[in-house]
């Protein structure tokens, strides 16, 4: 099965995948125009941003800070904005940023969405940033990135990227803050999460989706307050 999957992967990804994400295009996805310049993450490519944003759609987000952590072309910004969230993206490729406030713009969000260039958490300071909600679709599978377009997959060797997540979040948490992540059944779930839990995060699932050789996972973290 894993032998059929590559198979059918290298054949979509060579023959439309890569051709369409070597220019800047542009796409339409859940009433959104959105620019996708290369390097960034295409929202209609990977099926995890489609369902994410439509979860996102159904929650109580009005007048509610909302941090979008890997925001790639802003889809889930985009989102969460329309549910008239005030929205913080973050992403480490500049391209991204840049994808994101022109989506913004063209989607007459701009006043609900702020792009920042940031790895990980770095730029944001916690006496300035507090947030209701985070959402991320964080780069999941292991190994280094050798380009900056495979920072949106790769998280580094040793879970690097949701350690790092994991052990600084929680100073940007407001009380009863929420955070949901998207993940794959192509990884260990639980190793994954594993820095949350080591950081007093609960976790559960809250929606899958069933592909043809995966299913997604929508999980909420939530930190046990202290004693």
């Amino acid at each position: 099965m894993k032998t059929i999957r590559r198979i059918l992967f290298l054949i979509a990804y060579y023959g439309w995948v890569k051709p369409t994400t070597s220019r800047t295009v542009t796409t339409d996805l859940l009433g959104f125009s959105i620019v996708v310049p290369p390097t960034v993450f295409h929202p209609k490519f990977y099926f995890t941003s489609k369902f994410f944003a439509e979860f996102i759609q159904t929650m109580p987000l009005r007048g509610k800070r909302i941090l979008d952590i890997g925001c790639g072309s802003g889809i889930l910004s985009l989102a969460a904005a329309r549910a008239r969230g005030s929205v913080t993206s973050i992403d480490i490729n500049p391209a991204a940023i840049r994808a994101t406030s022109v989506n913004a713009r063209q989607n007459g969000l701009a006043d609900n969405i702020c792009a920042l260039e940031s790895d990980v958490l770095d730029r944001l300071d916690p006496a300035v940033h507090g947030f209701d909600f985070v959402f991320s679709n964080p780069p999941f599978y292991g190994g280094e990135a050798k380009t900056i377009a495979e920072k949106a997959f790769r998280g580094g060797h040793a879970n690097s990227f949701m350690v790092r997540l994991a052990r600084d979040l929680p100073k940007f948490l407001l009380p009863g803050a929420s955070v949901v992540v998207v993940l794959t059944s192509d990884i260990d779930i639980y190793a994954c999460l594993q820095p949350f839990e080591e950081n007093q995060f609960t976790f559960q699932i809250v929606k899958t989706k069933r592909l043809f050789f995966e299913t997604l996972s929508l999980i909420e973290l939530r930190q046990v307050p202290s004693a």
